[in-house]
């Protein structure tokens, strides 16, 4: 999976948003400032935005992509895409807010904050619509549902809530996390929210009963800081203070590959293209790094199918292994191939694996032929 380092900061990137064209990046830093590139060059757009007085933890475009919305010391500031002013600011928390997301008819944003509430805005009239007041602990995530209906918030206080998007009214309380919830997300189809927490898990829940789904997805040797799920479903991303980002299965929970190292220091927020071809990432170590998803990660169960396929003398078996390395272990313990690692190949239901000219064992050295 391609590595690059897509854009630098003077100072630690504390968010990430993508345009819904993808065709920008913006970042909010410590600095206070909301910065814009252009993804395909990596060009600036225009000077940073400046106007918070603290660090900038949040920011997201509009539905139309033509603003950016920042969250920050109490504030939250629209801007303008074309001219960069600022056109709108918005007052009415009481401490730092830490995440903001806007609805899907682009009419409302909803912030969550370091004064335990959550406030809905009307984003024409800045004038806010509900507080909802029932955390006991700093919002550090925000999700709406696509269809509007409802908001999630994660909090310090360890729970995942789910409100009534229009009334303010709670709907059902998600508990299991052991540490604060730093970073949620929902899928798609609206079947499943994902959550990621300082007690180095991701959990997966099911929207309307509020049960977990499955284990607690481990891998990460840090908190998980961040959360996303890609636009058709199929694959989550993660990121967290072990300065690394994984890639998961949606319906398996399985890890994609290998962790995704590049960052020298937390990885505080990730994000997934509106196409799902490419992750990017903000780091405590001042970088915006992108990563290719095209072609994805495989799964061992594709990859099992493709290659047994492929080896006549494995045609009934399904217990091949790939392990950290990249080996292709049959079941007697042969090591049969290596796939490098930095290749993450995808392979589905389509790929055929032509093994025609491979050798193993004694024979290898035939390969130099």
């Amino acid at each position: 999976m391609a590595n690059i380092l897509f854009a630098t900061s003077p100072s630690p990137v504390n968010d990430v948003a993508i345009s819904p064209d993808g065709a920008y990046i913006a970042c909010g830093s410590d600095d206070g400032k909301i910065r814009v590139w252009h993804t395909g060059t990596g060009d600036a757009l225009f000077a940073p935005f400046q106007g918070h007085t603290g660090p900038v933890l949040s920011v997201t475009f509009s539905r139309d992509g033509k603003n950016i919305m920042s969250g920050s010391d109490e504030t939250i500031q629209v801007w303008d895409m074309k001219t960069g002013a600022l056109i709108r600011l918005l007052r009415g928390h009481t401490d730092r807010i830490v995440s903001i997301a806007i609805s899907p008819d682009g009419k409302r944003i909803v912030s969550g904050s370091a004064d335990n509430t959550i406030r809905v805005w009307n984003v024409e009239t800045g004038v806010a619509l509900l507080v909802i007041q029932e955390h006991s602990g700093v919002v550090y995530s925000i999700a709406i549902s696509p269809d509007g209906s409802r908001i999630i918030s994660g909090s310090a206080d360890r729970t995942i809530r789910v409100w009534d998007a229009y009334t303010g009214k709670a709907l059902i309380v998600l508990r299991g996390h052991t540490d604060r919830v730093h970073s949620i997300a929902i899928s798609p189809d609206e079947k499943y929210i994902i959550s990621g927490s300082s007690d180095k898990t991701i959990r997966v829940w099911d929207t309307i009963t509020g049960q977990a789904l499955g284990i607690p997805l481990q891998g990460h040797t840090g908190r998980v800081l961040s959360v996303a799920i890609s636009p058709d479903g199929r694959c989550m991303a993660s990121g967290s203070d072990d300065m690394t980002v994984h890639v998961w299965d949606a319906e398996t929970g399985e890890t994609l590959g290998v962790p995704l190292r590049g960052h020298t220091d937390y990885v505080r927020c990730i994000a997934i293209s509106p196409n799902g071809s490419y992750v990017v990432s903000g780091s405590d170590d001042k970088t915006v790094r992108m990563w290719d998803l095209q072609p994805a990660v495989c799964s061992t169960a594709n990859l099992t199918r493709a290659l047994c396929s492929a080896f006549s003398f494995l045609q009934e078996s399904t217990s091949l292994t790939l392990n950290e390395e990249g080996w292709v272990i049959a079941p007697d313990g042969q090591l049969l191939m290596c796939i490098p690692i930095h290749s993450h190949l995808i392979l589905d239901d389509s790929w055929e694996v032509d093994l025609s000219c491979f050798v193993h064992g004694i024979s290898w050295v035939q390969c130099r032929e």
